[in-house]
């Protein structure tokens, strides 16, 4: 039965994105319960479900949402938690079968969107179209994909204005600052060819964002956005001489899923990576899987590993084992031996604030990665904003093209995409395997496919109606 049973709250349109939305959350765990938190007091009607009595009585006693003792996968306990009406049901549990089932079996009731949450999105790369379609979830989120894209981000910022990442990290987007001597100056953008296949989606002058046309001309100290893949925007940054400072010698330490996806995502940007694994298991398995990383077995945390291994002099330290008192004890020995830019995995969120006020430079907590992109989801509706700039007034956003949508069979540039709009990526799903493309306007959008879209504020709704249509 409901606790605290309350009249459904009603929203002005179902499904519109930014008004109040009937959501169901199924798990209560610290990821359950901390995205109810946020959701709740944005004033959303939240219902919660989740077979654990204390779980349930927690949720009841604290936040202000509906509560249901039960188990998510049964029809009948999610007929009483109404799922039929609800705009988004979020399957958050620690199990990757029990979210898959909770959603297809909502969304069949008549749900209309659905998020999952994954362990390990490798599990699941290649059959998100599949999945998708037989699921019927609209995301699939990872905590410790989230955390580690975040770090590899944080580890890579340097020179750049900002840095963000898309796709699992396989497609970049820098903000690069066009000094003097740039081969950029002094020609218009279609006589410029960049090395490495990479888009100059747009400009920031002056305190003005602009989408550039073959005819615009660089400046000195002009803002530009660079996307690519990031093999293609490294080299990039080295044509425009932004290689100073990178970050090239980066220890990380830790043996969990989120040190690994780290390290992988850095190796694919060049980066010099030093494991230091307290677990032999997991220093073996690294090792089987990391193709340019040196991984190294450490008894715990050994301050004399960390001077033999000069940690000190490394560009950046990454703390990123399951333990949150290892990830604080290591970052501050790193710091004492002379590391500048100290990272920390935190499971608890509360906890943040408490890192980077005590130097580490900066805590990654994957559970508000986690609601924050959620919130992007419920925020966004169909249109889903990934990234910001310039106060808001430049955004990425992603969008899926499901069947029946009238872009599917034309080129770029047959699709006539608002103006000050640019399809920056392209991730393709195929029969075994996806492919992320840095397209052209003669490329053919396809069934499935995922754009990465870069836009200005002002044309958003025009976009998002061009999408709907």
């Amino acid at each position: 039965m409901l606790a605290r049973p309350s009249p459904r709250r009603q929203i002005g349109m179902r499904g519109a994105g930014r008004a109040r939305m009937n959501i169901l959350i199924i798990g209560m765990g610290e990821v359950g319960y901390h995205v109810a938190k946020v959701l709740s007091e944005a004033k959303h009607s939240v219902t919660v479900v989740d077979p654990d009595p204390a779980k349930i009585r927690r949720a009841s006693e604290v936040l202000d949402v509906q509560s249901l003792l039960g188990d998510g996968t049964l029809p009948r306990v999610l007929d009483e938690a109404d799922a039929s009406s609800m705009d988004l049901v979020l399957c958050v549990t620690d199990d990757d079968r029990t979210n898959m089932l909770s959603c297809l079996l909502a969304r069949r009731m008549g749900a209309a969107q659905g998020i999952v949450r994954v362990k390990d999105l490798d599990n699941y790369r290649n059959y998100r179209a599949l999945l998708r379609h037989n699921i019927l979830f609209d995301e699939i989120l990872s905590l410790e994909g989230l955390a580690a894209e975040e770090i590899a981000k944080v580890v890579r910022r340097n020179q750049a204005v900002s840095l963000e990442n898309f796709l699992e990290g396989h497609v970049t987007l820098r903000v690069l600052r066009v000094k003097e001597k740039s081969p950029l100056l002094g020609k218009p953008l279609k006589d410029i060819h960049p090395r490495g296949n990479v888009l100059i989606v747009a400009v920031r002058r002056e305190g003005s964002t602009m989408i550039p046309g073959g005819d615009h001309c660089f400046a000195v100290d002009d803002e530009i956005y660079v996307l690519g893949k990031p093999s293609s925007v490294e080299t990039f940054e080295g044509w425009v001489g932004h290689h100073r400072g990178r970050a090239r010698n980066v220890v990380i330490y830790g043996g969990s899923r989120v040190a690994f996806h780290a390290a992988r995502s850095l190796e694919r940007h060049g980066v010099k990576i030093r494991m230091m694994v307290d677990d032999r298991e997991a220093s073996e398995w690294f090792a089987e899987r990391l193709e340019h990383s040196t991984v190294l077995l450490v008894d715990g945390i050994d301050i004399e590993a960390f001077k033999e291994e000069h940690v000190g002099n490394a560009d950046a330290f990454v703390a990123a084992s399951d333990v949150d008192e290892r990830n604080l004890l290591s970052c501050q020995i790193a710091a004492k031996l002379g590391c500048e830019r100290t990272i920390a995995l935190v499971s608890s969120s509360d906890y943040v604030d408490i890192y980077e006020e005590i130097g580490i430079a900066r805590a990654v907590s994957p559970r508000l990665l986690c609601s924050d992109a959620i919130m992007k989801r419920v925020q966004a509706g169909k249109l889903q904003q990934l990234a910001a700039f310039d106060e808001g007034r430049a955004k990425v956003c992603t969008a899926a093209l499901s069947k029946g949508s009238p872009l599917i069979g034309k080129s770029l540039i047959e699709a006539k995409f608002p103006k000050d709009c640019l399809i920056g990526a392209i991730q393709r799903q195929g029969e075994h395997s996806s492919e992320v493309l840095i397209p052209s306007g003669e490329d053919v959008l396809e069934e499935d496919d995922e754009l990465i879209l870069f836009m200005l504020s002002t044309v958003e709704q025009k976009v998002f109606e061009h999408l709907a249509h």
